[in-house]
């Protein structure tokens, strides 16, 4: 007997063909488990059922690809362009954000990873490429990989230089691009080729500068005039340069070099715009922000208004115009997630992923998503925000301690508030927590580092009279609902977390003294700074000029960030054991550089059930890695 007509015999079940999915699914799909009450029942049915009937259900959701999975690709630069407006949700904020991307003045898109300032930028992108009275030439670049430019600072002394030229040849390929993709826009011809300029950049993310007359072509100056001589032949007015992953580089002499070259490329026809992280970024010493660039924050706050209707919108659109069944059966599922991502789509988007892979193992006896798996994913979600946070004491070592530290403030302010929470009613639990002023520099830095990992949101002052200034931060959302900082009583449900960050106000908020965070005793121990390590025996430096280890006497080399961060195990990317242990049985990857090195993604293609998306997804956690 085959599966249709086991399902024929169920009462009330039929095939229902979804056509905007492209999957054949089962509905509706409680009243099969309600006519089912067997469990090894529903499990032979499953087995007999073709992976697609059930939506998102993957024999091995560690590797194997879905239909959906392309769209559910996080990093916006990775969509085409035909498919980008389709999976994309609009921004609470987008009109006045876009518009100021696409007019005159230099501007700095601010926000933490994942929370959407790619997606801003290609919109202006779009629209200013396909307007249909053209005034402004769109050049968007990512710049995520500047981080390869960084060896060159601990082996040459006019890195600088060569780094601006590498900045100038990724400026000259969007130029390109922006031409190309046009399909109007004329090319002056003595622009330089797209072969040309591949060549040099490869010579310069190789470590090998360039020589001849490559060495003096390349100038900022002389894209400046190229710009412009596109401007001309094209009746254009200006140029907007959307320059996105900018300050990624975790090299501060690197930041410092391209916000001089942002200051310096800003003209009368030449308005740049750069996206950058919170907390982390350094400008140099001639930028101001505020008057060199405006600054925009992007972070969507979850308690702003159209912020369920933008996640909501987002979800039904990379689930093809629909959401599957067991989510619309769960109506109070889209919202806790949308809560649970506090304001990063990207992770967002990451849950929707793990549910849409869950398929039926996911669903409940009602047929909605099971309230212990949201409540798994919720978590999976938070600890890869906090992965983000470790992640500084790898990129940015001399900070490490710092991180450490903050691991233990950042605790204390979850118990604080889960303290205050205890008694308190549904609608008026504590969201945020006020940090009195002044702030010691040191806790300040932690903070920054909290915003960039998307752990902590400034939602700005509040004054108490005489006790005092407070600066307010809303803590992640999905911290507290997996810390049991939420709601004193021991039955908690999803339903019960989406109503208290309904509530409409949220007075109560705990005032925390930076003393009550860090004694200051302690702050010389817990706030020192670490100099980078012997490569020989892994001692700690005894000053910053030390020339020969003193723990074994070897000599001390430059350490490079770039080839520390590449030699990495793959292990320490965003995947599963399993997929780990997969890749490594059935292939010769083993580090980060390994993945980056394989161009024609051919040995990671090479593993079980690693398709084209699936490939492109592992790529890009390499790239996020060194970024």
């Amino acid at each position: 007997m085959d599966s249709e007509a086991i399902l024929l015999a169920i009462p009330n079940s039929r095939w229902d063909y979804n056509w905007t999915m492209g999957d054949r699914v089962l509905a509706p799909l409680a009243s099969v488990f309600d006519a089912l009450k067997c469990a090894r029942t529903i499990i032979a049915i499953e087995k007999m059922i073709e992976p697609s009937v059930m939506v998102g259900k993957s024999e091995n959701a560690d590797g194997e690809e879905l239909p959906l999975d392309g769209n559910f690709i996080e990093q916006a630069e990775y969509i085409q362009e035909d498919s980008f407006n389709a999976l994309s949700a609009e921004h609470p904020d987008e009109d006045s954000i876009v518009r100021r991307l696409s007019v005159g003045g230099a501007k700095l898109l601010v926000g933490p990873r994942g929370c959407g300032k790619t997606t801003l930028m290609l919109k202006a992108y779009y629209s200013l490429l396909r307007s249909s009275q053209p005034t402004t030439l769109p050049v968007y670049v990512n710049f995520k990989l500047s981080l390869k430019l960084e060896p060159l600072y601990a082996k040459t002394p006019n890195a600088t230089f060569w780094f601006r030229q590498w900045l100038t040849l990724k400026i000259y390929e969007g130029l390109l691009d922006a031409i190309k993709n046009s399909n109007r826009f004329m090319s002056p011809p003595e622009l330089p080729s797209q072969g040309d300029l591949e060549k040099a950049m490869i010579s310069l993310e190789t470590g090998s500068a360039l020589s001849g007359e490559s060495a003096t072509t390349y100038t900022m100056e002389g894209l400046s005039k190229a710009i412009v001589r596109v401007l001309a032949g094209n009746d254009l007015v200006r140029c907007v340069l959307l320059m996105d992953d900018a300050a990624h580089a975790f090299s501060p002499r690197q930041q410092e070099d391209f916000f001089e070259f942002f200051r310096e490329i800003k003209s009368r026809e030449i308005s740049p715009k750069a996206a950058v992280y919170p907390g982390i970024t350094t400008h140099s010493p001639t930028f101001h922000v505020g008057h060199d660039a405006e600054q925009i924050d992007v972070w969507i706050r979850p308690d702003g208004q159209g912020y369920l209707g933008f996640m909501r919108t987002l979800a039904e659109r990379r689930f093809g115009g629909e959401l599957p069944i067991a989510l619309r059966a769960t109506p109070e599922a889209i919202e806790f997630l949308a809560y649970a991502s506090f304001g990063i789509p990207r992770s967002f988007l990451n849950m929707l992923r793990t549910i849409y892979h869950d398929g039926g193992a996911a669903l409940s006896s009602t047929g909605g998503v099971d309230r212990r798996r949201l409540f798994d994913i919720a978590k999976q979600s938070k600890e890869l925000s906090h992965g983000v946070y470790e992640s500084l004491a790898i990129k940015i070592p001399a900070y490490s301690v710092f991180v450490e530290t903050g691991q233990g403030i950042y605790q204390k302010i979850i118990e604080i508030i889960k303290s205050l929470n205890r008694d308190r009613p549904d609608d008026n639990q504590a969201l945020e927590f006020g940090l009195k002023k002044p702030v010691p520099p040191e806790i300040e830095k932690v903070l920054s580092f909290f915003q960039y990992a998307g752990l902590v949101m400034p939602v700005g002052e509040n004054s108490r009279g005489v006790k005092g200034v407070f600066e307010l931060y809303t803590v992640h959302y999905g911290d507290l609902i997996t810390q049991n900082a939420l709601i004193g009583r021991r039955t908690k449900t999803v339903s019960s977390f989406v109503a208290a960050f309904k509530a409409p106000t949220h007075q109560a908020w705990p005032r925390i003294s930076p003393d009550t965070l860090v004694e200051k005793g302690l702050f010389a121990k817990l706030f020192r700074l670490t100099l980078p390590h012997c490569q020989s025996c892994g001692a700690e430096r005894a000053s910053e000029n030390a020339r020969f280890c003193q723990n074994c006497g070897s000599q001390l080399k430059t350490s490079s960030l770039y080839d520390e961060l590449v030699n990495k195990d793959i292990s320490v990317l965003p995947l599963s054991n399993r997929l780990v242990k997969r890749i490594k049985a059935e292939s010769t990857i083993r580090t980060v550089k390994d993945i980056l090195m394989d161009v024609d993604r051919s040995r990671i293609r090479s593993v079980k059930y690693i398709g084209p998306v699936r490939t492109e997804q592992i790529v890009t956690y390499a790239e996020e890695y060194i970024a």
